[in-house]
């Protein structure tokens, strides 16, 4: 899922994303800005950003451990980036701006914290986030939206088996893995993730939340995981990291400077059709926002380009052999 956090791809307008079904969206900013009032007034975010495929809408927790904020038993207690002003983020008020959103699913507000944080620290944030994820459930009246719960736990597996219980107690529509992708190596994400997927139901979606690299999507696609977010590839495409298949350059190396070849020799997008490596360099060091444009669509055309033929490989019983490829180039 390409992260549009105000309603918006940062220099890519969404009729781009041809290849892509469900874009995800911030309730915290969102709720701040535009506002509700004017969210309702178009009926919902999808008439709002012209948006007719999916959204899915985060819940306000990832920005309760992002940016200053104190976590309370009845919700987190938010500054206001804009005003300043004080409000509380509960899992009901988080359930309402959801619903009002009307995005086609919605999170439940969950307590994330530090990786490293002690053990009982991790305890108690598993407690509040079932607590949270009951009240948000039961509060939950949109038929026309799924609820995903969140699975909480560090890196500790009886803390991550406590969490899952207690969400599939609560029953969801779908499940993700929250507090990963935020600081832990690689091998212990995989432990995690690969340990926690064993246990969920086969038939309902798996979340793995802020991950969204190629390499990272291609190890967690291989343990059962169907969906991520991560701003990954727009961010890289603004400082001018180019995907390459499971790898990326620097386009801003002086070697490119008389580069007359595409971005990536065979790619199909727009931007690779059209420009040379030359021209692309020349925009990003002279006149940077323009070229934004052209490598982000890059970007995510390449991602949208690996997740289908992911799908193809799956489907034909050749994932591991297309793995492989990817990752080694």
């Amino acid at each position: 899922m390409p992260v549009a956090t105000r309603g918006a791809l940062r220099s890519l307008p969404f009729k781009y994303l041809e290849n892509t079904d469900i874009v995800l969206g911030n309730t915290y900013h969102l709720y701040l800005r535009p506002g509700l009032d004017v969210i309702k007034k178009f009926n919902g975010i999808h008439n709002f950003i012209g948006w007719d495929k999916l959204v899915l809408t985060d819940s306000g927790g990832f920005q309760g451990w992002s940016i200053p904020s104190k976590f309370k038993d009845n919700g987190i207690e938010f500054k206001n980036i804009y005003d300043g002003s004080i409000f509380l983020m509960t899992p009901e008020l988080s359930m309402d701006i959801q619903q009002t959103i009307n995005s086609d699913i919605a999170m439940i507000l969950d307590n994330l914290i530090d990786i490293d944080r002690e053990y009982s620290n991790q305890q108690y944030a598993i407690e509040i986030t079932t607590k949270w994820a009951q009240k948000a459930f039961d509060y939950h009246q949109n038929n026309n939206q799924s609820l995903f719960g969140i699975i909480q736990g560090g890196i500790h597996k009886d803390l991550r088996t406590k969490s899952l219980k207690d969400m599939l107690n609560i029953g969801f529509d779908g499940y993700a893995i929250g507090g990963l992708a935020i600081g832990e190596s690689s091998e212990q994400r995989k432990q995690i993730v690969d340990f926690t997927v064993q246990q969920l139901p086969p038939e309902k979606l798996r979340y793995v939340m802020g991950l969204g690299d190629i390499n990272g999507m291609l190890e967690m696609i291989e343990l059962g995981v169907d969906m991520f977010d991560c701003v990954w590839p727009a961010r890289l495409a603004r400082h001018g990291k180019i995907i390459n298949k499971g790898q990326f350059f620097n386009l801003k190396n002086n070697k490119y400077k008389l580069d007359t070849e595409p971005l990536v020799i065979g790619c199909n997008c727009f931007t690779c059709k059209n420009y040379s490596k030359a021209y692309l360099r020349h925009l990003l060091l002279n006149e940077s926002t323009s070229s934004w444009f052209y490598l982000t669509l890059h970007n995510f055309v390449q991602t949208e380009n690996i997740l289908t033929e992911v799908r193809e490989s799956i489907l034909n019983s050749e994932f591991d052999k297309y793995k492989e490829s990817i990752i080694n180039g």
